[in-house]
């Protein structure tokens, strides 16, 4: 978190920005989003993205999944699905809640599944269609 300090106005979705499904859940998100200013998108193979995820636990680190992060705490897997899901509009926001309902061992094997299969279902993307934010962010340093 050091990398930051308190430039963090706002929480961060770090995701795959050469999974298409990644890409794609992230432009749905940005669309439904009930203040579009709410959180703020990183590729997790930016060099930003990368200084973010080398502040984290050492087990956190080594996962192969989305973080939401909002300064003071990490959020992985499913549990990163529903803080998204969360920040939506009507009717989308209660599916978070509905989620959060299923226990998170559950939400997570569901999880899994999808991510270790995605980027055959949905395909590739040669950049994530989010990294504006890291030049954005390396601009304040």
């Amino acid at each position: 978190m050091s990398y930051l300090g308190d430039r963090l106005e706002r929480p961060i979705l770090l995701l795959d920005g050469e999974c298409g499904l990644c890409n794609k859940f992230a432009s749905f998100l940005h669309s439904k989003l009930r203040d579009k200013q709410a959180v703020q998108f990183l590729g997790i193979e930016s060099e930003v993205g990368q200084s973010i995820i080398a502040t984290f636990q050492y087990d956190l680190q080594q996962m192969d999944t989305v973080y939401f992060f909002d300064g003071m705490s990490v959020r992985t897997k499913s549990s990163a699905v529903i803080q998204c899901l969360k920040m939506m509009r009507f009717p989308y926001r209660c599916l978070g809640f509905l989620v959060w309902l299923c226990p998170k061992g559950i939400r997570n094997l569901a999880y899994d599944f999808v991510a270790k299969r995605r980027k055959s279902f949905f395909g590739t993307s040669d950049s994530c269609v989010w990294d504006s934010f890291s030049s954005n962010l390396g601009a304040e340093k």
